[in-house]
C-alpha cells in the first residue's frame, strides 16, 4: 500500500511537471553577432565609440531580431591589422558567431576581406573601414558595407569649391599613405572634371613633418586654396606654422580635418577658419530629424560621452542595424549557409540618421554626403554648418565603373589633374 501511494505521488508530480513544461514559454534562441571593436591600444577610444554604435542599434530592437534574442559578442583586444584574422576566427570558433561586424580601420579591412573568402558561410558587415578596395576590387561575396568609402566622403566638395567658392587651382597636403590618397582623389575627380587643376601635391611622412619647408614653398604658389588631408591635430600644427609664416590661402578639408579638437582650439582658429569647407558622410550641424533623434539617443545612453556621436559610432550603428533588419526579414533564420540572410541584406535599403542607404552590385553603400562650412557661432565656438548635400553617391562617383577604374588606384599623382 505504501509503495502504491508513493507511485501515485510520483505520477502526479510528473504530470504537473509535464504540464508546466508545456505551458511555460521556451526561452528565445539566441543569435551571436561578433563585433570587432578594440578597447586597448592606440585605437581604444575609437573602439569604444564603435561599441556604443553597435549597442545603440541593438537597443532600437529591444535586444532581439527575427523573433530571437541577439547577443553582441565583442572582441575587444588591441587592433593591429596583422591580428584581425585571428581575432575574427575567435568570434567564429569560440563564440559561434555567424555574423561579424567590423573592422575599424582600412588596413584591417583588406585583411578581413581575405579572411571572409575562407569562411563563406559567415556573413561580414563593415564596421568603420573606409578603404575603397574593400568592396570595389575583387570583393568577397559575403562582405557587405552599408557605409561609404573615403572617396565617397568627398562627393560634392569639388563642385562646391569650384562653383560656390570660385576656386580654380589648389595645392594638396596629406600624409603619404592610402587614406589621404583616396580623399585627395575623391575631391579631384569632381574638381578637375569641372576645369579645376592642381599646382602641386605635398606628401608628408608620419613623423618629423617639416611644416616650415612646406609653408616656404606655398609662398610662391599660384593656388586659390589648400586641400588638407590631415587629421585635426596635424592640421592644427600645420596651420599654426602656415599662418605664423604669413600664409593666407583659404582651406579645404578632408573628412577628418576639422575634428572637435581643432574646432575647440585657440582664438587664432576662430578668426582664420570660418569659411573653410570640407566633405563628410555626417555633420554635427545637421538639423534633420533623423540625426537629431540619433544624437538624443546617444546622449541618453552615454551621458559621459562626447556631445555628438563620432563617425565610428555612426558606422557601427548603421552596419549593425542592417544586420538586424535583415534578420527580421528572414525570421532570424541563418540556414543554408546564411544564403537567405545574405539575400535579404543585398536587397535591403533603409533610413539612417543621415538619409537613405542601399547597396550596389558589390554590396557597397549608395548614400548621401555632406559639404560642410566652418562658421563661428554666437557662442563664440566654431561649428560645422551644412552647406550642401549630395544625394545617392555611388562608389564610382557617378562616372561608372569603367571610367572610374581607368583613373587608376589612389596614389601620389592620381588622378592626373591636368
Amino acid at each position: 500500500m505504501i509503495v502504491l501511494i508513493r507511485l501515485l505521488t510520483l505520477l502526479a508530480v510528473c504530470s504537473l511537471g509535464c504540464t508546466l513544461a508545456a505551458t511555460t514559454p521556451r526561452a528565445k534562441e539566441a543569435i551571436n553577432i561578433g563585433v570587432l571593436a578594440p578597447q586597448a591600444g592606440v585605437y581604444a577610444d575609437y573602439g569604444l565609440e564603435a561599441k556604443r554604435g553597435a549597442e545603440l542599434a541593438l537597443a532600437e530592437f529591444d535586444g532581439s531580431a527575427g523573433g530571437k534574442l541577439v547577443q553582441l559578442i565583442f572582441e575587444t583586444g588591441d587592433a593591429p591589422a596583422e591580428t584581425i584574422q585571428a581575432r575574427a576566427q575567435v568570434l567564429v570558433s569560440k563564440s559561434e558567431a555567424k555574423i561579424i561586424i567590423g573592422p575599424l580601420s582600412g588596413r584591417e579591412g583588406r585583411a578581413l576581406k581575405a579572411f571572409a573568402k575562407t569562411v563563406p558561410t559567415i556573413t561580414f558587415l563593415n564596421g568603420a573601414s573606409a578603404a575603397r578596395d574593400l568592396t570595389l576590387m575583387d570583393p568577397a561575396p559575403n562582405f557587405f558595407r552599408f557605409t561609404t568609402d573615403a572617396a565617397q566622403w568627398m562627393a560634392g566638395l569639388g563642385r562646391y569649391a569650384y562653383f560656390d567658392k570660385g576656386y580654380r587651382q589648389v595645392v594638396t597636403l596629406g600624409e603619404n599613405y592610402s587614406f589621404p590618397y583616396t580623399q585627395v582623389m575623391g575631391f579631384l575627380v569632381e574638381f578637375c572634371a569641372l576645369g579645376g587643376s592642381v599646382t602641386e601635391h605635398h606628401w608628408l611622412p608620419f613623423s618629423d613633418k617639416s611644416y616650415a619647408a612646406i609653408t616656404a614653398k606655398l609662398e610662391t604658389s599660384e593656388a586659390d586654396a589648400i586641400f588638407i588631408a590631415l587629421d585635426g591635430d596635424a592640421t592644427a600644427d600645420f596651420l599654426t606654422q602656415y599662418w605664423n609664416d604669413g600664409g593666407t590661402l583659404p582651406i579645404i578639408g578632408g573628412s577628418i580635418t576639422f575634428d572637435p579638437s581643432l574646432l575647440g582650439a585657440n582664438s587664432i582658429f576662430h578668426s582664420r577658419l570660418p569659411g573653410a569647407i570640407a566633405g563628410s558622410p555626417l555633420a554635427d550641424g545637421d538639423q534633420g530629424r533623423g540625426w537629431q533623434e540619433f544624437v538624443t539617443a546617444y546622449r541618453a545612453r552615454y551621458p559621459d560621452a562626447a556631445e555628438e556621436p563620432s563617425l565610428f559610432t555612426f558606422s557601427y550603428y548603421v552596419n549593425t542595424k542592417a544586420a538586424l533588419l535583415a534578420l527580421d526579414a528572414v525570421d532570424g533564420k541563418l540556414s543554408y549557409g546564411g544564403n537567405v540572410f545574405r539575400g535579404a541584406l543585398a536587397e535591403l535599403s533603409f533610413e539612417t540618421p543621415v538619409g537613405l542607404v542601399s547597396l550596389d552590385e558589390n554590396r557597397q553603400a549608395i548614400a548621401n554626403n555632406y559639404v560642410l562650412e566652418i562658421t563661428l557661432g554666437e557662442d563664440n565656438h566654431l561649428h560645422h554648418e551644412v552647406a550642401y548635400v549630395t544625394t545617392s553617391v555611388d562608389q564610382t562617383l557617378g562616372l561608372g565603373r569603367e571610367r572610374y577604374l581607368a583613373l587608376g588606384a589612389p596614389g601620389p599623382e592620381t588622378p592626373s589633374c591636368p
